[in-house]
């Protein structure tokens, strides 16, 4: 289910690393002076907390992704967020991140919310400058409308609510000045609510790439991942469950990532992805898809301004779905794209003010996957961070 690939932004331990140890090394201190530092530095706690509140109104057109019978409603969103950073010490980091939005329709009949919730905890040893271990474990729930007519069996949209949880084992190692191979594996389960069908998958990745100045990088690799539905049966070529049978898939992706920091004061930064994904199942081929990704953003960011562009593009081919009735049916395709627009501007060193506007549009040459939704809102945030509060002492 592509809907619940999840592909979260990975944590930095590398800034607050810089952040204490830059000073030192900066000047050459009298003998006082460093003995005044590293006084300081001893009392900054191991343990660092950053929170985010944040509050904002929109509208969204499509609640339902609807092909035919759009209905709008205005929204509340509300934001909490945050983060338990553990310094690096002999070799030893990690962090707790918890993330969770509701927001509030005023106007829907089959949906009056969406809400999501996600918690990470990571644990990262570096024994040597060319090795990193590292340990991932992430919990997650999803009740909001999906659109499923990629994976499940109906062609259209569903509420659904979504919990599970994944363990991720990893290794880097720099082989070479620059270049390094990161090494993953996933273990993850999902279930539904009202007993729908759910899933354990296994999934294995590896990624060669360079880094090179302000932290740019460049990577290219690829995956597999094993699916075991738990109760959901294959499926003939013609859309019939095939009883007493049990569904399994495996899925196969490659593809290279691009992050670029143009500039020292990593005021413009470009990033990019080309991906290819192969999805076959155990039975007739009914779930089987190919699917074509290619993902573009750009960031500007001047203080007290920031504006971050987004723009993706999915193309499917299902090679055994048929569209139609007659002599030559069409086999079904799907196109999926998404453009995304971010501006925030700070206005004191603790608040800011933020908009979004994002637009999706789903086509296909079955009608029952077709449809368009637009929304945006604008908010305020407050954060603190408690490792800045710590320095500026």
């Amino acid at each position: 289910m592509s809907f619940l690939s999840w592909r979260w932004k990975e944590f930095f331990v590398a800034i607050p690393t810089l952040c204490v140890a830059g000073p030192l090394l900066a000047v050459e201190p009298s003998t006082a002076d460093l003995e005044k530092e590293l006084a300081a530095l001893a009392e900054i706690p191991n343990w660092s907390l950053t929170t985010m509140l944040s509050a904002a109104s929109g509208y969204k057109d499509n609640i339902l992704l609807s092909s035919s019978n759009p209905v709008g409603s205005g929204f509340f969103r509300g934001e909490a967020e945050a983060t338990l950073l553990r310094l690096p010490t002999a070799g030893l980091d990690g962090y707790v991140f918890l993330n969770v939005i509701e927001t509030r329709f005023f106007s829907a009949q089959q949906t009056d919310h969406e809400r999501t919730a996600f918690l990470v905890g990571e644990v990262r040893w570096e024994p040597s400058d060319a090795l990193k271990w590292s340990f991932q474990a992430q919990g997650y729930h999803q009740d909001q409308v999906f659109d499923v007519s990629t994976t499940e069996i109906s062609l259209d949209t569903s509420v659904l609510k979504i919990t599970g949880f994944s363990l991720m084992p990893g290794v880097r190692w720099n082989f070479r000045p620059q270049w390094w191979l990161d090494v993953k594996a996933v273990a993850r389960s999902d279930s539904y609510d009202r007993d729908l069908d759910g899933y354990d998958d296994g999934e294995a990745r590896i990624r060669v790439g360079q880094s090179w100045g302000h932290g740019s990088d460049w990577s290219f690799g690829g995956g597999r991942r094993w699916r075991a539905h738990d109760s959901r049966e294959q499926f003939s070529t013609g859309g019939r469950p095939l009883s007493g049978t049990i569904l399994k898939a495996r899925l196969t992706e490659f593809g290279t990532q691009l992050n670029w920091v143009l500039d020292a004061e990593k005021r413009w930064q470009v990033n990019g992805a080309l991906w290819r994904e192969q999805n076959r199942d155990n039975g007739t081929g009914y779930f089987d898809y190919d699917r074509d990704l290619i993902m573009v953003g750009a960031t500007w960011a001047q203080d007290p301004w920031e504006i971050q562009l987004g723009f993706s593009r999915s193309d499917y081919e299902f090679p055994v779905q048929l569209v139609g009735i007659g002599i030559a049916p069409e086999h079904r395709r799907k196109k999926e794209t998404r453009v995304t627009i971010d501006l925030k501007r700070r206005l004191a060193e603790t608040w800011e003010l933020f908009g979004r506007f994002e637009t999706e549009r789903s086509t296909s040459n079955d009608d029952r996957s077709r449809f368009r939704v637009n929304s945006g809102y604008v908010g305020i945030s407050w954060s603190w961070d408690q490792l800045s509060k710590s320095l500026a002492e």
